[in-house]
């Protein structure tokens, strides 16, 4: 079958009772076009500009693909997490996106829910070794924006002025206690005075996930 042929069986095959749109109007009101255009379309009456293009693409091989049920459902059951840099975004809550690495990494959208708020996620690439050995330097941990609440023995990602840190919390009366894992760190706890406005602190989200390189 031509790429042309392709097109047509293919906006057909997406019309009709119990398919994406019920009708061609249907069609046309979400592809923002006229009613006709469609329908001169399943008709083979498109102008010869189409057909043009459609023997160039035959020529270099090219094929269609229209989404299908089973496709759809599958795209659905995974959820893209946009990468972040260790820096807070312009209103202090959260992390900063990756505008130069627009790589963006799916997992089982299932278990991320499992997880807390999938829409509230960011993969954040981990530097040095304070976490060390549960989280290491080049680890990637997935913060969860939506989960604020600091609780004993969790780990999260905390802004300290313009910096954002990763350590395990402990509590002590009025201080936020942040530590870090590695015993043989410079600094292993960063006290801080929960009342004490002079330094601008937050919580940016919960550390819900640690991926690592294996050797």
């Amino acid at each position: 079958m031509s790429f042309y042929q392709d097109m047509v069986e293919g906006l057909k095959n997406m019309i009709g009772p119990g398919k994406k749109f019920v009708n061609p109007t249907q069609m046309a009101k979400a592809c923002d076009v006229a009613p006709n255009q469609i329908i001169r379309y399943i008709r083979q009456e498109r102008g010869k500009h189409i057909q043009v293009i459609a023997r160039v693409l035959d020529s270099v091989g090219a094929k269609i693909i229209f989404p299908d049920e089973e496709s759809e459902k599958n795209t659905a059951a995974y959820h893209e997490i946009p990468l972040a840099i260790a820096k807070p975004d312009s209103i202090n809550s959260g992390l900063t996106p990756d505008i130069y690495n627009e790589g963006i990494l799916r997992f089982n959208a299932h278990w991320l829910k499992s997880k807390g708020d999938p829409e509230q996620m960011k993969l954040l690439t981990v530097t040095g070794a304070s976490m060390s050995p549960r989280i290491e330097d080049g680890d990637r941990i997935i913060v969860d924006e939506s989960q604020k609440e600091l609780f004993e023995g969790r780990i999260y990602a905390i802004r300290i002025d313009s910096e954002i840190v990763i350590r395990r919390i402990a509590k002590e009366p009025g201080k936020i206690i942040l530590v870090s894992d590695n015993q043989e760190a410079e600094v292993r706890r960063i006290a801080l005075e929960i009342k004490d406005e002079s330094i601008g602190w937050a919580a940016i989200g919960r550390v819900v996930y640690v991926a690592k390189d294996l050797l």
